[in-house]
């Protein structure tokens, strides 16, 4: 069969370029300390081995990786969680991080990727449906640096220059889209010559155990989060992404959604074990004000006065005793097997009625209303919460006190409420709802929620209580409910390694290389 044939090239291969790697950014990028080692391998290990490292780096459950990007950077600007730990009064929630703490999500993303995927690159002669198949990791994994940083290298990698150039971000998008329909096609072929053929892969694959039909799925949600996001900026071919994303199936249903289980949750670690995470100030306040039947699978219940509160971000020189003190404030309420998310269902609702809303795809008002409040069904329907009447909801986010601190008290200043149907709400004010909403489905990767709240301002999210931007290298931030940290400066070591292509980056930008320049689909016309 094709597929037992190409599995024994790949297997002999991998014997044979056993350590054979291409140039690339610097060292680090082709011989990392975790790469696999033959001899510790059986045949079928040596085919499926890089896949879970790849895998991995869409939503890292490694404890420290997480911690550097998922909750201090992603986390933090995307709405959901507060850091408690001082770290020596450097801070990704006061706006003045450590450099090596801006390097972090760079160097962990890119180097566990690009370390092994050159070597596939080189040993499938970049064709075949595995190589396929990692393509699509690898567009979910960059998609990340690249919404963090903005240009990045990407059509470079593998190659044999030196000092490799970045791509501007409007390419990289294209870039990446057109490898997800290269990857479509080929997956689409080998799931018709294979039908319901058992995958030698399936071991290596803790999401959809090598179900190629299903990674089709998520290719297509993937160019259809990607439309939406660019679609201000680049309307005419996003509007021609989104068709083929939805004509072409994406995720849907539940029993489709992308989760990666862990037994060791870094969120439960970082919060329970060591006291340096709890949820934010914003999210316990829109969910306390709409009555959100999804609170307890969210967030911890603070016992003094029994309710759910929340951390303002940014809070200088925090007292972590106070500020991780499971009593007075509440902490994600995850345990040590909760499965880390990546792609859901209700996502791929939002994304439609976004899209239907600003007239992207064909239905107006009446399909932005469906899809929103199948979004939020779906959602409900994830977690096991009873719905209720919380459709028709008309009551709007919670005013947040903090009994330590009087001068944290805030509210949001221009509250909305869940129903769709409120009297005179505006395109701007739907758009708003199908946000919020959506950020509240997509708990806990901030990504999306950071992505979202750059180019559309929603939701509003509470500023941070300090603002300590302006003296290091991030810049000054705007410390503003509907702006905050647009991007991260580029990390000090490429300027050092690879001077010249930065330069050629900050010059892509269109703004200085620091954290108040948008990115380009961020931009307002």
């Amino acid at each position: 069969m094709k597929q037992n044939r190409l599995i024994t090239i790949f297997v002999l291969a991998c014997i044979t370029f056993a350590g054979l790697v291409t140039s690339c950014i610097d060292d680090d990028y082709n011989n990392h300390p975790s790469n696999p080692r033959d001899q510790d391998l059986t045949a079928t290990e040596r085919v499926g081995a890089l896949i879970p490292g790849f895998i991995k780096l869409m939503h890292s459950p490694h404890e420290n990786n997480n911690q550097h990007f998922e909750q201090m950077v992603a986390g933090q600007y995307g709405g959901y969680f507060a850091t408690t730990n001082p770290w020596q009064n450097t801070n990704f929630g006061t706006f003045n991080p450590s450099t090596d703490w801006v390097e972090a999500p760079f160097k962990n993303i890119m180097v566990d990727f690009n370390s092994n995927y050159n070597k596939v690159k080189k040993i499938t002669e970049s064709r075949g449906h595995i190589y396929s198949w990692v393509n699509i990791i690898r567009v979910a994994t960059m998609l990340r640096v690249a919404d963090t940083y903005g240009p990045i290298p990407y059509s470079s990698i593998g190659s044999d220059e030196e000092f490799l150039p970045f791509d501007d971000v409007k390419d990289l998008y294209h870039n990446m889209i057109s490898d997800l329909d290269n990857s479509i096609a080929v997956l689409s072929s080998y799931v018709l010559d294979n039908p319901g053929g058992k995958n030698m892969l399936a071991d290596f694959d803790d999401i959809y155990k090598a179900d190629f039909s299903k990674w089709i799925k998520f290719a297509n949600s993937l160019k259809l989060r990607m439309a939406v996001r660019i679609a201000e900026v680049d309307t005419q071919y996003a509007k021609e992404v989104m068709a083929e994303a939805i004509t072409g199936g994406s995720i849907s249903v539940n029993a489709d959604n992308a989760f990666l289980p862990t037994n060791d949750n870094p969120y439960y670690k970082a919060a329970v074990s060591w006291g340096d995470l709890a949820v934010s100030a914003t999210l316990a306040s829109y969910m306390n004000g709409f009555k959100d039947p999804r609170s307890s699978a969210y967030m911890t219940l603070a016992t003094y006065q029994t309710k759910y509160r929340g951390v303002r971000m940014g809070i200088n020189k925090i007292n972590k005793n106070t500020y991780s003190n499971a009593t007075y404030f509440s902490k994600p309420a995850f345990t040590q097997t909760t499965p880390l998310l990546v792609f859901c269902a209700a996502e791929t609702a939002f994304l439609k009625a976004e899209a239907a809303l600003k007239g992207w795809i064909a239905g107006g008002d009446a399909q932005a209303k469906k899809f929103y409040e199948e979004g939020i069904k779906l959602s409900m329907e994830q977690y096991s919460a009873t719905i209720g009447d919380y459709l028709k909801g008309e009551t709007v986010p919670e005013a947040y006190t903090n009994p330590f601190a009087s001068a944290h008290k805030i509210s949001v200043a221009k509250p909305i409420t869940v129903s769709w149907d409120d009297f005179g709400a505006t395109e701007n004010t739907k758009l708003e709802k199908i946000i919020t909403q959506k950020w509240l489905a997509n708990f806990p990767a901030g990504m999306e929620g950071w992505c979202d709240h750059r180019r559309t301002g929603f939701p509003q999210f509470f500023p941070a209580v300090n603002n300590e931007s302006g003296a290091g290298f991030m810049g000054s931030v705007t410390n503003e409910s509907n702006h905050l940290v647009r991007r991260l400066p580029f990390p000090n070591s490429q300027y050092t390694g690879n001077g010249e292509n930065v330069a050629k980056a900050v010059q892509m930008l269109g703004g200085d290389d620091v954290a108040d320049t948008d990115l380009w689909w961020a931009k307002k016309r």
